[in-house]
């Protein structure tokens, strides 16, 4: 039976943003002091595994969030792919504060129901396709060993509602926190299992120190 491929679709760390806007794909919005932490401890994590590449978003939070983690590993390639990228939805409403998006932003409400019914949207089939495109590329790549995904909270979340099999509108019921992700085991290019890591939960397992390998005694 051959091995199973454990790869890792995460989401960039918290990120600093004083005005409390929502950024979407707008630069200049790095990780904050708690965002550091947060990839500090997926590094630790990681540096335990035996991931051999990390795909990430472009996106200034997200390839901070990379290199993060890529500083805990021993000479792991990383590659910004567009695959990963922020939703499409996120031009649309970037630069607007969360309670002033609904008069603001309207078009936010036919989101909100059926994401990808707009023409400036994307649907969930859509997102998680393109998310679906790297972690494709790491089961060929690096059968067995896998490797690491960083993107953002909606095509994350797209990917999740399609494996789960549920409606489109479950998008935003289905929450991956920043610093957070999903934990995926693949036999082949199936995948068999899907667990989702809140940060604490990989806080916790990074704190944990990988049990002595006495073999060579």
């Amino acid at each position: 039976m051959p091995e199973p491929t454990r790869l890792y679709l995460a989401r960039h760390c918290d990120v600093e943003n004083p005005e409390h806007i929502l950024y979407g794909h707008l630069p200049g919005f790095g990780l904050s002091s708690k965002g550091i932490e947060q990839a500090n401890a997926m590094g630790r994590f990681f540096a335990n595994t035996a991931v051999k590449q990390i795909y990430t978003s472009p996106l200034e939070r997200a390839t901070q969030t990379a290199s993060i983690i890529d500083s805990y590993l021993d000479g792991v390639p990383v590659e910004t792919t567009p695959d990963l990228i922020e939703a499409k939805f996120g031009l649309y409403v970037q630069g607007v504060r969360p309670r002033d998006i609904p008069w603001r932003r309207p078009l936010w409400w036919v989101h909100m129901v059926w994401p990808g019914l707009l023409p400036n949207d994307e649907s969930v089939g859509a997102m998680a396709a393109r998310v679906k495109r790297p972690l494709l590329r790491l089961l060929r790549e690096h059968p067995t060993e896998g490797g690491i995904c960083i993107s953002h909270g909606d095509p994350i979340q797209a990917f999740w509602v399609q494996a789960d099999g549920r409606p489109p509108y479950a998008l935003h019921r289905l929450q991956c926190a920043k610093g957070g992700m999903l934990v995926l085991d693949y036999l082949g290019e199936n995948l068999q299992h899907l667990e989702y890591w809140p940060p604490e939960r990989i806080a916790a397992a990074a704190a944990v120190e990988p049990e002595a390998d006495t073999s060579h005694v």
